[in-house]
């Protein structure tokens, strides 16, 4: 335990490092630390809380026949975003809509991150049988397209947060996997790990004691890098979604609200705009986040780009 709570205590001090040396980490973590940010304003002073979680107010029942965009409220000093189909204030839709993109994107991180590393250092310090079988369920999972799981979880289960966040996890996790697989097979032929063996250490102490602490930070990399697809692909879901949807989406989620709005997009084009600004920046700084630590880990990269950056 004490080594995996220094590898924690090091992933989080690491991010201080980089960013003192790398101008696209910097840009990238201000970026996302914004996000972060308004997240937290969307949840605690929203300007209007319950519209934002999609309740329609009496006030909101109102603003839908309000001119002079009948049947929405233009963007306006009250309204900075305008309203949405059913006079819902957008702006606090998009704050409360930061809460639940990074709560998706932070879930299925996480989920991805435990399940990848558990059974790829399991699968490369396990024995034949086990080796073969978790390989195999790998690569099965890594088949599946994302989209086609997301829609039958959508049908089974109906549309929401849940459904999307399993999909991205079940396609996502078999890449972190197959990464500490080959991190395992290279440090389980290291003396260290042999010296363990031979002195009548358990699989299960090894395992915990070695293998997870040295094979974590790099997976954990790895993860932080591809949060921007991540948040890439969960939008690309939902958007659909929200563009299949007859009704009203209530869920404040950004890919569900443009896709809904993108049928008002020539005369009441804010429903669609500003939830895609969002998505837009906060995919820019989770990819400048993820750019700026591989350009500090790769020595290659670091010269091949130096005279640009």
């Amino acid at each position: 335990m004490n080594r995996i709570s220094d590898a924690l205590r090091l992933a989080l001090l690491y991010p201080i490092n980089v960013a003192s040396k790398n101008i696209k980490f910097r840009i990238g973590l201000i970026i996302t630390v914004s996000i972060v940010f308004l997240s937290f304003v969307g949840l605690v002073a929203a300007p209007y809380k319950e519209e934002g979680w999609g309740i329609v107010t009496p006030e909101a029942m109102y603003r839908q026949g309000m001119p002079p965009c009948l049947p929405f409220s233009c963007p306006s000093i009250y309204h900075p975003f305008g309203t949405d189909e059913m006079g819902r204030d957008l702006l606090s839709r998009v704050l409360v809509g930061a809460h639940i993109a990074l709560l998706q994107i932070s879930v299925t991180l996480l989920a991805s991150l435990f399940l990848g590393l558990l059974i790829g250092v399991f699968t490369g310090y396990g024995g034949t049988v086990l080796e073969r079988l978790l390989s195999y369920l790998t690569e099965v999972f890594l088949i599946i397209p994302s989209f086609v799981l997301a829609a039958a979880l959508v049908i089974v289960f109906g549309r929401g947060i849940a459904s999307v966040v399993i999909a991205i996890t079940a396609t996502w996790w078999p890449w972190y996997a197959r990464t500490a697989y080959v991190v395992v097979r290279e440090l389980r032929e290291l003396d260290f790990v042999k010296l363990c063996r031979v002195m009548g250490a358990s699989r299960m102490y090894i395992i915990m004691r070695h293998l997870i602490p040295n094979t974590f930070p790099i997976v954990l990399v790895q993860a932080i890098t591809d949060a921007g697809s991540i948040l890439i692909e969960i939008s690309s879901i939902n958007f659909l979604i929200g563009t299949a949807s007859m009704q009203s989406i209530d869920l404040p989620d950004w890919g569900m609200i443009i896709g809904f709005g993108l049928r008002y997009i020539r005369t009441y084009w804010w429903i669609v705009v500003y939830p895609g600004i969002f998505l837009l920046v906060t995919t820019l700084g989770l990819v400048l986040l993820g750019d700026g630590l591989n350009e500090y880990l790769s020595p290659i990269i670091r010269r091949r780009w130096k005279p640009w950056i």
